[in-house]
């Protein structure tokens, strides 16, 4: 009897140190699991007030878009400026409401850190490098023939 009482013993003492040793494990992975859903939210809350930031950054630079021809002192007036949105915001015709020379200039507005797209800063050079044409198309009127003439500068 002692043997199937020790036995027993060791049965139980067997089945106490797995039920701890697993009790220990199961509340790792809890501890772990709640760190994890923790860590997920505070992501996605960054994540929702960077997409917010994003956003903010993007209505104010529609914004100025809208507003700045009204403070540009590029150009003599709003009636001398044409939209063209992409690549570059304007094209200002400086003089264009007078009798006075007109300067072409090439307007880009930014707002905040943005920065001029790779496009832009190819335009901006291209500018600067005075590799710029006047291009002249003319289509007929009977047919359907385009007749392009480079004057160059």
């Amino acid at each position: 009897m002692l043997r199937n009482g020790k036995h027993m013993v060791e049965l139980q003492t067997e089945t106490i140190v797995v039920i701890v040793i697993s009790s220990i494990i199961i509340l790792y992975l809890l501890k772990n699991n709640v760190q994890m859903k923790l860590a997920h939210r505070t992501e996605i809350k960054d994540a929702r007030k960077d997409t917010s930031n994003r956003q903010r950054s993007v209505i104010k630079g529609q914004i100025s878009e809208v507003i700045a021809p009204w403070s540009i002192t590029a150009v003599n007036s709003v009636k001398e400026l044409n939209f063209m949105g992409n690549p570059i915001d304007f094209v200002g015709f400086k003089g264009l409401d007078g009798e006075e020379e007109i300067e072409i200039k090439f307007i880009e507005i930014k707002s905040g850190k943005s920065r001029l797209t790779k496009n832009q800063r190819r335009i901006r050079d291209a500018v600067l490098a005075k590799r710029i044409e006047w291009v002249e198309v003319r289509v007929k009127d009977t047919e359907i023939e385009i007749e392009e003439k480079i004057i160059p500068l």
